[in-house]
């Protein structure tokens, strides 16, 4: 029998798509596990006053969630007066309370601001427990590295530390600068809508791209989804376990929230086909 009160989740959103997803799993109200933080993309709330007003619905259905904004992937110098709107805006709004960041700068900026909380991302230096005692002053908790094998991740865990486990999400490959979108049309930061942009290789694979024209760069995600559906008892108890929606669009969010967000799970089939459970047994030599 599972024990509901050791296995947690967290979940973070990119797209108005994906949060009115989470707002129908809730209206339902058939979930066997907890929720207890969200992280929804910085540029999405602040650009999208719709947005912030549908968070605030969700919140009626899980008033003890912890809501964070997740930083851009790049920040760079003339970002400066973003990241203030971000900390303005946090300071003066009653549902977030902190920020998720994958890089120094994010780290730099909000280091000196000690009463809004930071979360570090898998991308953000932590593969050991050196570097996580020179960054845990500064932040809130972190996520498990991506490029650890389990075993390696686990090491980790014996420590006073919170931690987020990845177990859903597009990994992503490669963030760039140089812009998919502007090397094939032109640079789509003036169109209200932008075209879904993807890589194609030779295996006739395709890497779907995002395109983050608010700060110029692009995301190649892998070509599946990273599941690790059947390693989650592995982590129950140790750390929150993090379902990432990135290209997902409300009924495949949908699909997947009340997969991962029910009991049994390993006795069930994924609503995908092809998946990877990336570097969770082979790692980084």
């Amino acid at each position: 029998m599972e024990n509901k009160t050791l296995r947690s989740f967290r979940i973070s959103l990119r797209s108005m798509e994906q949060l009115e997803a989470l707002r129908n799993v809730m209206e339902s109200g058939q979930l066997d596990f907890e929720i207890n933080r969200i992280y929804v993309t910085s540029d999405l709330v602040l650009e999208s006053e719709p947005s912030l007003i549908l968070c605030e619905d969700i919140r009626k259905y899980l008033p003890q969630v912890e809501w964070i904004l997740s930083l851009p992937e790049i920040l760079r110098e003339d970002d400066e007066a973003y990241l203030d709107h971000v900390k303005a805006f946090i300071l003066q709004n009653s549902l977030f309370s902190g920020v998720l960041v994958g890089n120094l700068e994010g780290l730099g900026y909000f280091s000196k601001h000690p009463e809004i909380k930071i979360y570090g991302d898998h991308n953000l230096y932590l593969w050991n427990s050196g570097a996580v005692d020179a960054m845990k002053d500064k932040l809130s908790g972190g996520c498990l590295p991506l490029e650890l094998r389990g075993q390696e991740q686990k090491s980790l865990l014996s420590g006073n530390f919170d931690w987020d486990k990845l177990v859903y999400g597009r990994i992503p490959m490669m963030v760039t600068a140089n812009c998919l979108a502007k090397t094939m049309e032109g640079c789509q930061r003036s169109l209200e809508k932008k075209e879904p942009v993807s890589l194609i290789d030779r295996m006739d694979k395709r890497f779907p791209v995002l395109l983050n024209c608010a700060h110029c760069y692009n995301v190649i995600y892998n070509t599946v989804p990273l599941s690790l559906h059947g390693e989650l008892w592995k982590y129950e108890g140790k750390a929150s376990l993090r379902i990432q929606m990135t290209t997902e669009g409300k009924e495949e969010t949908i699909r997947i929230l009340r997969y991962f967000l029910t009991s049994h799970i390993e006795e069930q089939k994924p609503p995908y086909q092809d998946y990877t459970t990336g570097h969770e047994k082979r790692g980084v030599e």
